[in-house]
């Protein structure tokens, strides 16, 4: 089973918590989408050009984190469920998955597309909406933690693989620490072994990423 990936990409660490997570192993192959070539090559395996992909040992190619994560659940039931067989509570963790992807990571990425305009041109119309959405879904979250050890329960689970770069990534330009249940949450997301392997991994990458936009930023550390 190969994996394709970037080890700063938000979603590629999804994936790389659930392979953790169930202790599967892979072959990693690390992408370098600013590379034409390397782009180029790697739209023959997915012709969207976006990361991860999994190849399965049946040959078979699976893009998108959410789909990947699925499959793995479903290939390897034995090792540590990431979506719950009850039907109900599977249905509560994938809305929570939506909830992250739709609503914080959208809001997520039209500050930090924010962060990169002229000062004077910086918290206009354009970010009203999703900031909106995005307080919305950080308060919901807040209140789901209020008597839980993460998103959906007692059982790490599909939403903790999403919440984990997400809220992670999130800190470099919204502060959330007036959300407790949250800011508490988070710091126990990345003190977990599974975690904390994939956010290692990525951080220098990351890191130069952040350096050399024209407004530069800087990964922000739980308080």
């Amino acid at each position: 089973m190969k994996l394709y990936y970037a080890p700063a990409s938000s979603y590629s660490q999804r994936v790389l918590i659930a392979l953790n997570e169930k202790q599967i192993k892979f072959t990693p192959i690390e992408v370098n989408l600013f590379d034409i070539k390397a782009r180029e090559a790697y739209s023959q395996i997915n012709p969207f050009a976006k990361i991860p992909t999994l190849i399965t040992d049946e040959e078979t190619v699976i893009f998108e984190a959410n789909l990947i994560i699925e499959y793995l659940d479903q290939t390897f039931p034995h090792t540590s469920r990431l979506i719950p067989e009850n039907s109900q509570q599977a249905i509560e963790v994938r809305l929570l998955e939506r909830i992250i992807d739709v609503y914080i990571n959208t809001g997520r990425e039209a500050l930090f597309a924010d962060k990169q305009r002229p000062e004077a041109e910086r918290n206009g119309k354009e970010i009203v909406k999703p900031k909106r959405l995005l307080e919305t879904a950080l308060l919901l979250l807040e209140q789901k933690l209020t008597n839980r050890i993460w998103l959906a329960g007692d059982e790490f689970s599909l939403a903790d693989c999403a919440a984990a770069p997400t809220l992670t990534y999130l800190r470099m330009v919204y502060d959330y620490t007036y959300l407790p249940n949250l800011t508490n949450y988070v710091r126990d997301l990345e003190c977990r072994a599974s975690v904390a392997k994939v956010f290692t991994c990525g951080r220098e990458q990351m890191t130069q990423m952040l350096s050399k936009l024209q407004y530069p930023l800087q990964l922000v550390s739980a308080r």
